[in-house]
């Protein structure tokens, strides 16, 4: 739907510029002869605010990483403001649609506040913005950004996040640029569905109690949760059924004592799994991680009752039974109740 409304208003824009001397004059007009600065807010009363409208369009999801709590987006901002500065008459020119290079004409200095990378301009001096008669012009600069993102792993892997990318015009303040949510929010008709992670809700907000100029879209998350099931849960559930078992060999088979090894040790390397993609932190813990400790723990506790089985097994009638091992046992024979 984008690529098509594009596409009409480049149309339109072909068939109503007019001819390459009238769109010259313009912009001969506009940026020579009535000495249009860039660098000054096109507005005639410097004390009022501007009002600049915001949409972004969502293209994809390109990783949620959790040990490194950051969001990484393709995405594009479109930006809609009135310029005092850049009208016509359109009777007289026959123009009604004219394209500039972005770095001629004034534009806000938005960027991502919650970036995790260097800062980066937005756009690229390439890119042209699209200017009506009326003054009105639209901004459309592309990137891929890289936002910082709380990851809360409680109930890792069937968990939701909620991110945020928070934009901000950092030269101005609110009484200066005010920044404010289209009708879409976030337009989603050309997002391509990422494998790990399904969008469930989006929305948009501003920080009435704050003076900075910015806005901030959210994204919440669900994590599809089919490959880690698969791989990691399954297997963990069927450890857990084989740690038990290591009671059903007998003493004289000889494998009594490498089998519960083998079963602790596996239980330490999904542990190391789960937690190299988990955020190293101390604010949350997962309930899977938890879960594979305690099996850890017990794994443990068998493997030693097994080796201390094996070594029982192998005593003969003249050594002497452990004095804890008959008090132990003396406990547990007064506890049961008499038939």
């Amino acid at each position: 739907m984008l690529k098509t409304l594009c596409a009409v208003l480049i149309l339109i824009g072909t068939c109503q510029a007019g001819t390459h001397a009238n769109t010259k004059a313009l912009k001969t007009d506009l940026f020579t002869n009535k000495s249009y600065d860039y660098k000054i807010r096109p507005i005639d009363d410097q004390s009022e605010a501007m009002e600049i409208t915001v949409d972004l369009h969502l293209l994809a999801i390109n990783e949620v990483s959790e040990s490194a709590e950051t969001l990484k987006t393709t995405a594009f901002l479109n930006l809609f403001w009135n310029d005092a500065f850049l009208k016509w008459d359109k009777d007289t020119t026959d123009i009604t649609v004219a394209f500039w290079p972005q770095e001629d004409v004034w534009k806000p200095d938005i960027a991502l506040k919650n970036s995790n990378v260097d800062y980066k301009d937005l756009g690229a001096p390439s890119l042209n913005v699209q200017n009506t008669a009326e003054g009105f012009v639209t901004w459309m600069p592309f990137h891929v950004f890289e936002s910082t993102c709380t990851i809360d792993i409680t109930n890792f892997p069937f968990d939701y996040q909620t991110c945020y990318l928070k934009f901000q015009a950092w030269s101005y303040r609110k009484s200066e640029v005010i920044m404010l949510g289209g009708s879409n929010g976030i337009e989603m008709s050309e997002y391509e569905p990422n494998s790990g992670w399904e969008v469930t809700a989006t929305g948009w907000e501003i920080q009435e109690d704050s003076d900075d100029s910015a806005i901030s879209f959210k994204l919440q998350l669900k994590r599809k949760p089919l490959y880690f099931m698969l791989s990691v849960i399954l297997p963990i559930i069927t450890l857990a059924i084989l740690n038990l078992c290591v009671f059903l060999l007998p003493c004289t088979s000889g494998e009594k004592a490498s089998y519960a090894i083998t079963v602790f040790l596996s239980f330490a390397v999904f542990l190391t799994i789960v937690s190299s993609q988990l955020p190293k932190n101390s604010e949350s813990v997962s309930l899977i991680s938890v879960f594979l400790i305690i099996q850890t723990i017990c794994s443990t506790l068998i493997t030693v009752l097994a080796l201390t089985l094996l070594r029982m097994s192998s005593f003969d009638d003249t050594v002497a039974i452990p004095r804890c091992l008959v008090f132990f046992v003396r406990y547990e024979d007064s506890t049961v109740p008499a038939h």
